[in-house]
């Protein structure tokens, strides 16, 4: 009975100097955040006066010495609010696109404060708060942060180059509704500039996965239709493979095959027959049903290429032609590829004096530029065409761009033009009458998005090769655009 009582009583001892412990070290834990030198020496200082104090035993600073407070005093007031608006982003991007507008809040506030009090951020902040606003993808919270970080003097080349555009040529021939100058060198511009290129992809894919599917069927049959008792199929599938493949390849390699064909018959000239020296190889002009052109079989080899060609550095050279254009043309779209929808819906929302939604309880949408204008329509042209200028002047053949979503801009608009009354007059007076001055006006932005591209090659190739990393956002491109 004793020796139970003993060990009911040691057992008691035992918990009660474990849970003494667990409350002891529970009071001296404390979160570092790892200090400066300068800072740490303070803190081991008073501490070491603490310790002192308390007969030579060392005790932890109190809370409101702790290092992380004591780091964050040091800082100046700019590093104080780069840090905290970088913070508050960062929670804005990870609570994801559906929450983003509601976290903008407190970020957008905080540029107004550093404005109002003259405190410059630094680019970290600038970069996250420009990452957390594309995600809520709404053109007047862009316009909103854009304007902030012109006010605070963190942006200064967003628009810049808007003057540079040449405006759309007035003719006095022609009645046209835009256009703000009568300068005959830019008439005769007009009239040589090449058509924009016509781009028939979903046909091409079409006709390439049919042929596709022609050929592969009669390679199966050939190879499994033995299994099925379908043998006396072999030889029509045979044939129709043979044809198809050597309509294709003569169609669309027609000079490749007579130049390489006329060369082997060069070097072994000595070795034909007589009658053989004197033939020459057959003209284009000559073949039935225009073989050699690649006017038939054409459209199939531009869409196989489409369907298994997958060029990344091809892409980002588009995307990075899209983010110049808009950023150097103060557009609040900073869209890696440029669609018809977009720039139509970024038009219409231009026009609106009040915010799109009742989501604005906040305040934190700001105004945009009327882009109903013969210059803001040019701009979205711009915009639009950038990418199939910066491919046109790489590649012969268009493959990561898209030219119809100009021609599918200028639809939108006209459709918005007859069915919406509230915004017929002032897009009317900015849209093209008729289709031929559509299509001047086409080729004018298209040759103007060229030269814009060209003359800011070094540019448009650094934002390329960013993006071609994998890892650039929004707001990385605009630290390559500012040269940060």
């Amino acid at each position: 009975m004793m020796m139970r009582r003993d060990r009911r009583a040691l057992c008691c001892m035992s918990a009660a100097l474990i849970i003494s412990t667990c409350v002891l070290r529970s009071e001296s834990v404390v979160a570092f955040a790892p200090p400066s030198t300068a800072a740490k020496r303070r803190l081991q200082n008073s501490m070491l006066l603490e310790s002192t104090a308390n007969n030579g035993e060392m005790v932890l600073a109190r809370d409101g010495d702790r290092l992380l407070n004591v780091a964050f005093s040091n800082l100046d007031d700019r590093d104080k609010y780069e840090t905290v608006l970088t913070g508050l982003c960062a929670k804005v991007i990870d609570g994801g696109a559906a929450n983003s507008k509601n976290g903008l809040v407190d970020p957008i506030r905080l540029m107004e404060e550093s404005n109002s009090n003259g405190i410059t951020i630094g680019p970290r902040g600038i970069i996250s708060l420009v990452d957390a606003t594309a995600l809520a993808s709404d053109a007047r919270i862009m316009a909103k942060t854009l304007s902030l970080a012109i006010s605070n003097g963190a942006i200064l080349r967003y628009g810049t180059l808007q003057g540079e555009i040449n405006p759309f040529p007035q003719s006095s021939a022609s009645a046209f509704p835009f256009g703000n100058r009568n300068n005959n060198n830019d008439i005769e511009r007009l009239q040589n500039l090449p058509a924009v290129p016509v781009d028939d992809r979903a046909a091409e894919v079409s006709q390439a996965v049919l042929f596709s599917g022609i050929v592969g069927g009669c390679v199966a049959i050939n190879a499994f239709g033995g299994l099925f008792g379908m043998e006396d199929l072999t030889p029509i599938t045979n044939l129709v493979v043979g044809i198809a493949i050597t309509t294709v390849v003569v169609d669309n390699f027609f000079d490749a095959i007579v130049m390489g064909g006329s060369a082997v018959a060069k070097m072994n000239e000595d070795k034909l027959p007589a009658g053989a020296k004197n033939m020459s190889a057959p003209q284009k002009e000559d073949m039935p049903m225009g073989i050699g052109t690649g006017s038939m079989t054409g459209s199939v080899v531009r869409g196989l290429s489409r369907l298994l060609n997958v060029n990344t550095e091809r892409d980002c050279q588009c995307e990075a032609a899209a983010v110049f254009a808009a950023y150097s043309l103060g557009l609040p779209c900073f869209a890696f590829q440029p669609n018809a929808l977009e720039g139509a819906s970024l038009v219409i929302d231009s026009m609106r004096s009040e915010p799109r939604s009742d989501d604005d309880a906040q305040n934190i949408q700001g105004s945009l530029d009327n882009l109903a204008s013969d210059s803001g329509l040019l701009k979205m042209l711009i915009w639009l065409l950038a990418p199939v200028a910066m491919e046109l002047s790489k590649y012969p053949q268009l493959m990561s761009s898209d030219p119809c979503e100009a021609q599918g801009f200028v639809n939108r608009l006209s459709d918005q033009a007859r069915n919406n009354m509230q915004y017929a007059s002032a897009l009317l007076d900015a849209l093209p009458e008729n289709e031929e001055q559509t299509n001047d006006y086409l080729r004018w932005a298209l040759a103007e998005a060229d030269l814009l591209l060209r003359n800011n090659k070094n540019m448009v190739d650094a934002v390329s090769k960013a993006l071609a990393g994998g890892a650039a956002t929004v707001g990385d491109c605009v630290a390559i655009l500012e040269e940060w």
